[in-house]
C-alpha cells in the first residue's frame, strides 16, 4: 500500500550480446559455429520469441552435430525474420525486437491497404513458405 512508482517501464532493463557482430541466422557463433545462443540474451524480446529462438538453436545444433546443413528459415515468416533482424541490424543501434509485422518481408506487388487483409495475406504466405521445412 505504500508502493512508490518512480517511473513506469524503466525498472527493468534486460542485457543482450552484440548479435548482429556475434550471431549468425542460425543462433550459432560467428566464431564457433558449435556454440549456440537463444532466449532474450540474444535480442528477442518475449517468451514466444525466445521459445522460438530455442527451437531453431537446437534444430541447427542437432543438424550441426549429424554433419547436415544448418536450417535458415525464411525472412517471410516471423521464425525466419526475427533472426535475419538480430543479426543483420546495424550493431551500434541495436535493440532487441518481438516479433512484429515490420520486420517480416514485405508482401510482393501493389500495397494492400486494408490491415487485416494485408496481414492475413502475410499469415497465408508464411503457412506456405513453412511448408518445405516441416519435413526437416
Amino acid at each position: 500500500e505504500n508502493a512508490e512508482f518512480v517511473r513506469y517501464g524503466v525498472m527493468h532493463r534486460n542485457s543482450y550480446m552484440d548479435s548482429p557482430n556475434l550471431l549468425t541466422e542460425t543462433f550459432a557463433t560467428r566464431q564457433n559455429p558449435n556454440l549456440f545462443f537463444a532466449g532474450q540474451m540474444t535480442g528477442v524480446e518475449g517468451y514466444v520469441e525466445s521459445a522460438a529462438s530455442g527451437l531453431v538453436a537446437g534444430i541447427n545444433a542437432v543438424r550441426r552435430f549429424k554433419g547436415e546443413e544448418p536450417v535458415i528459415f525464411p525472412q517471410t515468416t516471423t521464425i525466419g525474420a526475427l533472426p535475419h533482424y538480430i543479426t543483420h541490424a546495424e550493431s551500434k543501434h541495436f535493440q532487441p525486437m518481438n516479433v512484429n509485422f515490420g520486420i517480416v518481408k514485405e508482401l510482393e506487388g501493389p500495397r494492400i491497404r486494408d490491415k487485416k487483409e494485408r496481414y492475413e495475406k502475410v499469415a497465408e504466405r508464411a503457412l506456405k513458405d513453412l511448408e518445405e521445412y516441416l519435413n526437416v
